[in-house]
């Protein structure tokens, strides 16, 4: 919500993918241009949502494995600003930050078509033997 006028912004998106108060989230168009973030996404990213607007995911947000061929954060962006598809579930990490991976969720939003990315937050790994 703008603090100086008190509007903000309304999207529809599945009950299962809606994030919580504790969640971070991005709004990513067709373009692969970010349009809109919240409070937790600018304080996690470190910049503000005037900043961020209109510039490319991958300058905020990257796949978290270099060895990964093609672009799958980009095509699970891609499916879900078009509309199609289940939400996908997946890691991402800041684009200068390693070691550092997020959990999240990408899946379809609007109107207008976009694509919703929530980061979940105060998600603990799960440990298991190895």
């Amino acid at each position: 919500m703008c603090q100086s006028c008190g509007l903000g912004l309304l999207l529809e998106a599945r009950a299962d993918v809606v994030p919580t108060e504790r969640d971070a989230f991005l709004v990513i168009d067709s373009s692969l241009l970010v349009q809109a973030m919240s409070r937790r996404a600018q304080v996690l990213l470190a910049l503000t949502e005037e900043e961020a607007v209109n510039r490319p995911v991958s300058e905020l947000l990257v796949s978290p494995d270099a060895e990964t061929e093609g672009n799958p954060l980009a095509l699970a962006i891609t499916g879900a600003a078009s509309g199609h598809g289940e939400p996908v579930n997946t890691f991402v990490r800041p684009w200068n930050t390693f070691g550092v991976r997020m959990r999240v969720r990408i899946a379809p939003c609007g109107p207008p078509r976009a694509a919703l990315l929530v980061l979940e937050a105060g998600q603990r790994p799960k440990l298991r033997a190895v």
